[in-house]
């Protein structure tokens, strides 16, 4: 009798060390209560996380929290409670949680991955000087797009509207150009070097938003899983591959003049341990690596996805297809191909990009964040360490902003005039905004527009006869991909009519 009243009275104290310990700051968001062990890791198991998230928003509001083991993980989604986080209070919540996997995956030298320090301000400074060097130096952005989305519209005639997997076609193109930005050369599309590059890169983007349960309970760290080591063994093989690019473009010693974003980010840090001494070799060349591998994977992943939901849109609308081809005819007409230049005389073009970021929102929970200080977030209390995940896949999906939030409606960003109206910050962030907002934006939003609007103005893509229409339903990854869809790509004119 008394053993057994040993145990309730051992089962007592345990329940209120739990309660004590989760309820210990009677100001934080509200959420449902956390099981013992895992807290609430089950409502982030599934691959539909992000609209599971949006169920729970209403039920506890725009701001809640969640326990992923004994970590505490608020979630944000409205768009008061966005800019808070994301501009208002930048500097509170611009650290990265410590994941088991992001260490495997980048040792805390990546900028996306890295936490907010003076070593990562020094580090994104410097890619942006690159990234800037780059565009404004005798390389011209355009140019580099141009060439190796010419290459990809004969391949694309070349089917002579017969059924293909244009989502290969597009991913292969898009992977050159950041070939091309990266390393100042492109590839051809059956190189081995080139097609183990695309391998490692599509591997890596699919673990790593994968996670790992050790990133709940890193203490499970010691056992071998089988997805940890092959996460190793593709960071081991990247690591190689971009270590011997890397070490090329310090032998060729091209900083003076640099040909491409490797060299300039050389030049960059160069330019920045002249500046000041205090610096010189603040960052490795394990770092710059790094930055080479965060613009393969943000450049190739968000564009190439982005394009391919667009045309199954286009599928499953045509009617906006038509309205595309009406523009195109009009502004560009049949004797050369859209320009960069062009982009403000086609607002319904610009209306339909926007409207696939929107309604595709690719990385529907942003890279998670974590509060560097104590601080609040919409009154209540957020302490320090804490994981804060953005939600964009709610707020671009919102019936109180949206209408219709889930149908493919481009005219929502015509004004009454027909022209382009750009969305506001509190209700479209698909690169999300501040200090960790991507830094491969602007070069992602030239390639989105130059491919898009030239497929369009030279092929009108239709259903192959026969095929259910292309699946809406994404493979969750780093970014939410399509599935592999067959097209018929009908010619509308010749597409060696032009130069670019």
């Amino acid at each position: 009798m008394l053993e057994e009243l040993a145990w309730v009275f051992l089962a007592v104290i345990v329940v209120k060390l739990i309660l004590d310990h989760f309820t210990a700051n009677k100001n934080l968001p509200p959420g449902p209560f956390p099981l013992p062990i895992i807290g609430n890791a089950h409502k982030l198991a599934a691959d539909s996380r992000h609209t599971d998230l949006m169920k729970l928003e209403k039920q506890y509001g725009k701001v809640f929290r969640l326990y992923l083991g004994n970590q505490l993980v608020v979630i944000v989604s409205g768009g008061e409670a966005l800019k808070e986080v994301l501009v208002t209070k930048s500097a509170d919540f611009a650290g990265r949680p410590n994941l088991y996997t992001s260490q495997v995956y980048s040792k805390g030298k990546a900028i996306a991955l890295a936490d907010y320090s003076p070593e990562w301000r020094l580090h994104r400074k410097i890619a942006v000087s690159a990234l800037k060097m780059y565009s404004n130096n005798r390389i011209n952005q355009g140019s580099v797009i141009n060439e190796e989305f010419d290459l990809l519209l004969k391949r694309v005639h070349a089917r002579n509207g017969q059924p293909h997997d244009i989502t290969r076609e597009i991913r292969l193109a898009v992977t050159n150009v950041v070939c091309a930005v990266v390393f100042g050369s492109r590839f051809e599309l059956d190189d081995p070097e080139f097609t183990k590059f695309l391998d490692i890169t599509n591997a890596l983007a699919k673990m790593v938003a994968a996670g790992s349960i050790v990133d709940v309970f890193p203490w499970l760290g010691w056992i071998p899983f089988k997805s940890l080591q092959n996460l190793r063994e593709k960071c081991k093989e990247r690591d190689e591959l971009l270590g011997k690019k890397f070490v090329e473009h310090v032998e060729a010693n091209r900083v003076l003049h640099p040909q491409d974003l490797t060299d300039s980010l050389l030049k960059a840090r160069k330019e920045a341990e002249d500046e000041d001494s205090a610096v010189k070799g603040f960052l490795s060349d394990e770092h710059l690596i790094m930055t080479m591998s965060d613009i393969f994977i943000a450049g190739m992943e968000t564009t190439a996805s982005t394009l391919c939901w667009a045309l199954i849109h286009l599928i499953h609308n045509p009617e906006v297809q038509q309205m595309l081809h009406q523009e195109l005819d009009h502004v560009i007409g049949p004797d050369r191909l859209p320009e960069l230049g062009d982009k403000k005389n086609l607002p319904y073009v610009e209306a339909t990009i926007t409207e696939t970021l929107r309604i595709s929102s690719l990385v529907p929970l942003s890279v998670p964040h974590k509060a560097t200080v104590d601080t609040s977030l919409q009154g209540y209390c957020v302490p320090k360490g804490t994981t804060v995940l953005t939600n964009l896949w709610s707020i671009h999906h919102d019936p109180d902003i949206w209408d219709e939030p889930y149908s493919f409606r481009p005219k929502r960003f015509l004004d009454e005039n027909g022209n382009f109206a750009a969305p506001s910050f509190d209700r479209f962030l698909p690169f999300s905004a501040g200090r960790r907002a991507c830094l491969g934006e602007p070069l992602a939003r030239i390639e989105l527009f130059l491919v898009f609007a030239r497929l369009l103005h030279n092929f009108r893509f239709e259903n192959p006869l026969g095929f259910d229409l292309p699946s809406v339903e994404p493979i969750v990854g780093i970014v939410l991909q399509p599935q592999p869809f067959k097209v018929c790509a009908l010619k509308r004119r010749d597409v060696t009519h032009s130069k670019s």
